[in-house]
C-alpha cells in the first residue's frame, strides 16, 4: 500500500508538471520572428501602393489603420439589427449570404459570386475577406480589440469595396488567377445575415 502511495504521488507530479509546461511553437520548423519580419516588410512595401490605388478608385476612401486596408461603402446598410456575438477572443461564426467579386489591382477578376450562402468564422476564406465581417473595435475585459472593419461590421444591404494587402489573402502563394504578393480587391454585397448558433 505505501509503495502505491508514493506510486500515486509520483504520477501526480508527473501529470502536474507536465500540463504546466507548454509548447511555444504550434508549428516546429517555423521561424516566427522571420516569418513576422516578412510580413512586415511586405505590408510596408504594399502600403504606398495600396494607398495610391484607393485614392485614384474609390469616390470615398476610408483607412482601416489596424489592418492596413482601404475600404468604401457603396450602398449603406437596409437594417443595422444585427448582433455581431463575441465568444471568449473570436466571434461566433455567422451564415452571410453574399453577392461578391475578386479582382487584382489591375482589374483581373479571379472570383465571382451571383448569391452564395457562406459561413464566416471558420477560416475557410482569406482572412481579409472574413475581417470585412467584423466590427473594427470590440472591448474584452476592458482591453480594445481591432479585428474588423467597419464601426459595426458588415449589415445587411450594405455593399462594399475593400482593397487589402497580400498577406491577409493569398499572401506568397500563387492561387490561379492570382500571383503571389498580390494586393486584392473584394466587393462584397451582403443579402442576409444570421447567427450559427
Amino acid at each position: 500500500m505505501k509503495n502505491f502511495k508514493i506510486l500515486l504521488i509520483a504520477l501526480m507530479a508527473v501529470v502536474s508538471v507536465s500540463s504546466c509546461m507548454k509548447n511555444d511553437d504550434p508549428t516546429p520548423g517555423i521561424d516566427y520572428e522571420k516569418e513576422r519580419a516578412r510580413i512586415d516588410s511586405t505590408l510596408r512595401a504594399q502600403k504606398p501602393i495600396i494607398a495610391e490605388w484607393a485614392q485614384e478608385n474609390f469616390e470615398n476612401p476610408v483607412y482601416n489603420d489596424s489592418l492596413q486596408m482601404w475600404y468604401e461603402v457603396i450602398t449603406p446598410a437596409i437594417d443595422e439589427s444585427f448582433k455581431y456575438v463575441l465568444s471568449g477572443y473570436s466571434f461566433v461564426p455567422v451564415t452571410a449570404t453574399v453577392k461578391y467579386q475578386g479582382h487584382l489591382l489591375d482589374g483581373t477578376e479571379f472570383d465571382k459570386s451571383d448569391e452564395t450562402a457562406m459561413i464566416i468564422g471558420r477560416g475557410q476564406y482569406v482572412q481579409a475577406f472574413e475581417r470585412a465581417f467584423w466590427p473594427n473595435k470590440v472591448t474584452i475585459s476592458g482591453v480594445d480589440y481591432f479585428p474588423g472593419l467597419t464601426p459595426k461590421g458588415l449589415q445587411k444591404g450594405q455593399k462594399i469595396r475593400f482593397v487589402a494587402p497580400s498577406p491577409w489573402c493569398y499572401d506568397n502563394v500563387a492561387k490561379g488567377k492570382v500571383p503571389a504578393d498580390s494586393p486584392l480587391v473584394f466587393t462584397i454585397e451582403v443579402v442576409d445575415l444570421k447567427s450559427s448558433l
